[in-house]
């Protein structure tokens, strides 16, 4: 009488094959999770530094308040939690000039007037 079914060596290297392919897989994964993060976060930037630019229009001065801009609520998606992205203008209080920072560690990057210096140049 002849048996069916797999033996136990065809087993084992299904195993293996599986582990390969998920040590392959899962690495990858997280590269493009943390990249979705950082390209919200530098949206997230953009759409403050746009803001920024109406509120000057308006007020003839920057400001260093997310509350001002309607945007409380605007963060980054860090890799450890979310984190309030940092607005602020150069000499401090009010200004003519105005950066966004990322909190995030590392960084994603930050908005000088309007500029964008992104850390990994991505």
């Amino acid at each position: 009488m002849k048996r069916k079914g797999f033996t136990l060596i065809e087993l084992m290297i299904v195993v293996v094959i599986i582990g390969i392919l998920a040590a392959i897989a899962i690495p990858k994964f997280n590269d493009v999770a943390e990249s979705s993060k950082r390209n919200a976060c530098r949206s997230n930037m953009r759409t403050i530094a746009s803001q920024e630019v109406i509120y000057f229009a308006g007020n003839n001065v920057y400001t260093n308040s997310l509350d001002s801009l309607n945007l409380s609520g605007v963060v980054c998606p860090g890799t450890k939690g979310a984190h309030t992205i940092n607005i602020g203008n150069v000499g401090g209080g009010t200004s003519n000039s105005f950066t966004i920072t990322c909190p995030n560690t590392p960084s994603h990057g930050n908005i000088d007037n309007g500029i964008t210096s992104w850390t990994d140049h991505t």
